[in-house]
């Protein structure tokens, strides 16, 4: 009816299976008749605008503390603690990166360690969020939008993962992956739902020591 000569779409009956990022990328190839599609990207921003939110000459960290559920979240006790731990060392500040609906846990965070050290990005635009990931060294957190804008900027981006596939941080060397102990990565479905106190704090700073 629109006067489109070629329709391109996925199997209609395979979503379940489909492995998110292998999917698309063989769809575009196809589609496009080309080789090998890159699964990297670059997402660039205004540096005038990210100069203007500089508050201090700290190394910048941004804490993905939000998600879409409860049973993805490592917790905002647990984030209190990383950074308690880390100010102990180095000179840092975090961005405390969540939805308005999650701005409770935010707060509680801020109460505990103090506005010197970090604060909410609970009621900023995703574009405004794109200018903090920006300034930053690092994202850790759990599997959410923020990971997956830090590492297609270039950023080392250290998420946790406890009921996320493999394939939602499977298409970025940025992307690195935090496990429980003794967890193979193909263990990790929408339904393992691991303790998230099974990741400790130290096994974080483990990771993330050399990048800060």
């Amino acid at each position: 009816m629109a006067g489109i000569k070629k329709i391109y779409n996925y199997p209609i009956f395979d979503k379940k299976n489909l492995h998110l990022v292998k999917a698309a990328k063989k769809f575009t190839e196809n589609c496009l008749d080309i080789n090998n599609c890159p699964t990297e990207t670059k997402i660039h921003v205004n540096n005038k605008k990210t100069e203007k939110l500089e508050k201090n000459d700290k190394k910048k960290i941004i804490l993905g503390i939000g998600s879409s559920g409860p049973t993805t979240k490592w917790g905002y006790e647990n984030y209190t603690k990383l950074i308690k731990k880390l100010i102990e060392t180095h000179k840092l500040y975090f961005y405390l990166l969540c939805g308005p609906e999650e701005d409770d846990n935010a707060q509680k965070i801020i109460q505990e360690i103090g506005t010197n050290f970090c604060e909410s990005l609970s009621d900023k635009s995703i574009s405004e969020v794109k200018d903090y990931i920006s300034l930053s060294d690092i994202y850790v957190g759990n599997d959410s939008f923020g990971h997956h804008i830090s590492c297609q900027m270039g950023k080392p981006s250290f998420i946790i993962l406890l009921d996320t596939p493999r394939a939602y941080s499977d298409y970025s060397t940025n992307q690195k992956r935090i496990l429980p102990p003794n967890i193979n990565l193909d263990e990790v479905t929408h339904d393992s739902k691991f303790d998230p106190n099974l990741i400790s704090v130290n096994m974080i700073i483990n990771e993330i020591k050399k990048f800060i």
